[in-house]
């Protein structure tokens, strides 16, 4: 999920930022960034719209984490 975090810096987001503009909690974006778990296809969504990318922009294959 390395990409979350590459793209929300490119842009200068904080993850407080990404918070504020999904509703996702800053400690799942954390999750999500380092692998811990996958998030949920709306979370993707909201994730990408955000940050004006495409889903696969952000989330290119589905492997690892686990998804809760």
């Amino acid at each position: 999920m390395k990409n979350l975090k590459i793209q929300r810096a490119i842009r200068g987001y904080t993850q407080f930022d990404v918070f504020l503009k999904t509703g996702i909690t800053q400690s799942r974006i954390s999750l999500i960034e380092n692998g811990y778990v996958l998030p949920k296809e709306d979370e993707k969504q909201r994730l990408a719209k955000a940050l004006k990318c495409r889903v696969e922009d952000i989330f290119p294959d589905n492997g690892g984490g686990r998804q809760v």
